[in-house]
């Protein structure tokens, strides 16, 4: 028997609905994915995986997919029928009526990757083919029908894509006379195409198109998010009826209180593991960790304290340590009153003081000055232009946006140790004490784990910081990208839903349109309510950058320097998805490398996050476990290991 303890409990265990390291760590040892990242590079590749062979069209869009034998615990051979129907529940959870609010934001590639929900009832039997045209240049590109992109009679000064539509602010007249006529021309909301354009069972192979090339693509397919269960579980609305059952070395016995108990699978078609019995258990407490492996009560625990790393190396017990593949952030709710401001979140960002969280982390931990990780080498010039520590700056950005001590509620984690943060209350403590420096009114909100996750993917106005955090669940740019962009996905996508559902159309969501937060134009820079608000509440924001208000502050505080007022517009959000979608389609790495530089430097302006760490971990395994490895996504396989 292995028993392994880690720091947050798995409160599910279907990997598409709870894609945290906690329920990744347990359903590893369960289910098998089509494709597996290779330890040292990270690229695709076919060994362990499901698939005895992998193909792609010379023009990268037919991705083919022979299936090995292999059986679920359950007895049951895999086929490519059920690999189909695996497929079209993604799809379902993303398109589904009551599931995408919840599907989308926990996993933002179900948006990406296999659409939105559509007026009109949705058929969540098939996955049905989008259309495909021909770029000019040769390129496969979205069709005009279903692109984000506006007419040809828009205004070169409104921005390249289609946002979803918003209440009217409170303009003068002849504003609102323009912003009518711009309505008028513009088309109805569109949704960006699907990635996956058609999933179909070919023998014993399965064939997945897709609507334009993806370097990522065969990437996500390495992830548990998009492990491969026995179709029989999945309910009428796509939800799992039990526990995942899969065709790993072992199988879910128990789930309860926190604890797991996984056993030998007896029908799996790989090399025997040496485990009979694998227990993971949840100890949120590093200190209570520790003392569980020193009494001999586990084998192994994650998130070890930097504090208790001497004492551990002279008793012997191997700490191997993951590289720094992680970030911790502090996520900024762009429909929020006050952080639409694009200069309340640049404040932010300028006063935070990143070297006094270093005592929190163990060594090889550094600065984060972009929200992706440092060894995809992927640099913008202007990345220290919106991170760099400058209190001065913080207050006359605030100053200029016209701030005035509204409270802003800042969600952190409390009672739990996550492999990006082992002490949460702690980080909290002490990165907050710098944006109060600057003049900034924080409340702090402490969540139950199970509670935090709920409201930190919330689509709402009320929320305004999380401090948050995450491990690259596979090596490409956007397993950074995508989970600090979910909110803002999710809110895109939803809205979008709201706006074109027909009345007979129940969505899921009891909110009215008109009360429903907006973050598209998050790039302004109006000036936010001078009154202090003890409970912020939504209002609309304006429709373009070019509706700045050039009215003076009216705050108490003195006016910034001229250099600090101006505060240029940041890029919409379409605008960053569609140059994301432009990188994931180049045609290698190295010009994916370029054009992923452009994406960085327009989230540095845009500032959906605060990127705080690059964060690396430690592992303390007992003397007794032989063949421990530990995986830069923080997910490790057990069933490789040996106890003498």
């Amino acid at each position: 028997m292995f028993r392994f303890a880690q720091g947050a409990a798995p409160l599910g265990l279907d990997p598409a609905l709870f894609p945290v390291a906690s329920t990744y760590q347990v359903t590893a040892q369960v289910l098998q994915t089509l494709l597996v990242a290779n330890h040292y590079t990270g690229d695709p590749e076919v060994q362990d995986s499901l698939c005895a062979e992998w193909t792609v069209s010379d023009d990268r869009l037919v991705h083919t997919f022979v299936l090995r034998e292999a059986h679920f615990s359950s007895g049951v051979a895999l086929t490519a029928d059920a690999v189909v129907q695996n497929f079209q529940r993604w799809q379902a959870l993303a398109t589904g009526q009551d599931t995408s609010a919840h599907a989308v934001p926990a996993q933002p590639l179900f948006a990406w990757g296999f659409g939105v929900p559509k007026p009109g009832s949705i058929d969540s039997s098939a996955v049905e083919p989008a259309p495909v045209q021909a770029s000019p240049s040769g390129a496969t590109t979205p069709s005009a029908s279903a692109s984000a992109s506006v007419s040809p009679s828009a205004s070169a000064a409104d921005s390249p894509h289609a946002t979803p539509s918003v209440p009217e602010p409170a303009l003068p007249d002849d504003k609102k006379s323009a912003q009518k006529a711009n309505a008028a021309q513009s088309p109805a909301v569109q949704s960006f195409l699907p990635l996956v354009s058609s999933v179909v069972a070919k023998g014993n192979s399965v064939v997945v198109t897709l609507s334009r090339p993806s370097l990522a693509f065969p990437r996500i397919l390495t992830q548990q998010a998009f492990g491969i269960i026995d179709p029989s579980l999945f309910g009428a609305d796509q939800k799992l009826t039990g526990n995942p059952v899969g065709t790993g070395a072992f199988r879910v016995e128990s789930f309860e209180a926190g604890m797991v108990r996984l056993l030998k699978n007896t029908h799996f078609d790989g090399p025997v593991p040496e485990l009979d019995e694998i227990q993971i258990s949840t100890l949120t407490s590093s200190d209570k960790r520790y003392f569980a492996l020193m009494e001999g009560h586990i084998d192994a625990c994650d998130q070890v304290n930097s504090s208790d790393l001497g004492q551990l190396a002279r008793d012997g017990y191997q700490t191997p340590g993951r590289d720094p593949f992680s970030l911790v952030y502090l996520g900024l709710n762009t429909a929020h009153p006050v952080l639409k401001n694009i200069s309340v979140r640049r404040a932010i960002s300028h006063a935070v003081d990143r070297g006094a969280l270093h005592q929190y982390y163990p060594q090889g931990t550094s600065d984060a000055q972009t929200l992706i990780s440092p060894s995809f080498r992927i640099k913008a010039n202007d990345a220290k232009d919106y991170t760099d520590r400058n209190q001065n700056m913080a207050r006359s950005l605030l100053a200029a946006a016209g701030y005035d001590n509204q409270i802003i509620e800042c969600y952190y984690p409390a009672d739990v140790s996550l492999p990006w943060m082992d002490t949460p209350q702690k980080v909290y403590s002490e990165m907050v004490g710098s944006l109060i420096e600057v003049g900034l009114n924080i409340k702090p909100v402490p969540l139950p784990w199970a509670e935090y996750l709920e409201k930190s993917r919330d689509v709402s106005s009320e929320r305004g910081i999380t401090l948050a955090g995450f491990y690259g669940m596979y090596r490409d740019p956007y397993a950074f990208f995508g989970p600090v962009l979910a909110q803002l996905i999710a809110e895109h996508q939803v809205r979008s839903l709201i706006t074109n559902a027909p009345t007979d159309m129940t969505t899921g969501l009891t909110k009215k349109n008109s009360d429903f937060p907006s973050s598209h134009g998050a790039d302004s820079n109006v000036q936010i309510s001078a009154t202090p608000s003890p409970q912020p509440s939504y209002s609309p924001d304006p429709l373009s950058p070019e509706e700045v208000s050039a009215s003076p502050s009216l705050s108490a505080t003195p006016s910034p320097s001229p250099t600090a007022a101006a505060v240029a517009p940041s890029p919409r959000f379409t605008e960053v998805m569609e140059a994301i979608r432009t990188a994931d389609s180049a045609v290698s790495v190295d010009s994916q490398r370029e054009l992923y530089a452009k994406v960085v430097s327009q989230l540095g302006q845009f500032m959906p996050a605060v990127p705080l760490l690059n964060v690396t971990s430690k592992v303390a395994v007992s003397r007794e476990v032989q063949g421990y490895q530990t995986e830069q996504n923080a997910i490790e396989l057990f069933g490789k290991l040996r106890k003498l």
